[in-house]
């Protein structure tokens, strides 16, 4: 595999992995603002959110999309330039 090959490669999943945590990052501000529209307590909001974030399955996603961002972004550090 050439180190352009890899640059490639590393830009695309750095990519995917940014766009991924902007969704996921829009879809759970959504979803604050939503619950904070029903309680009167910052208190009782969170409460809501620990309890059905915890238990949840983005709290699983967000870190098994973390492992390949964090991999995508050493890649491209490591091949930035052609040798």
């Amino acid at each position: 595999m050439t180190p352009s090959t890899r640059k490639t490669i590393s830009v695309a999943c750095l990519v995917f992995a940014i766009l991924w945590f902007v969704l996921l990052g829009l879809r759970e501000a959504h979803y604050v603002r939503h619950v904070l529209g029903q309680e009167s307590t910052l208190r009782a909001t969170l409460g809501i959110i620990y309890e059905e974030q915890i238990e949840g399955i983005n709290f699983v996603i967000l870190v098994v999309f973390l492992v390949p961002g964090v991999f995508a972004w050493a890649v491209y550090r490591r091949f930035r330039r052609e040798y």
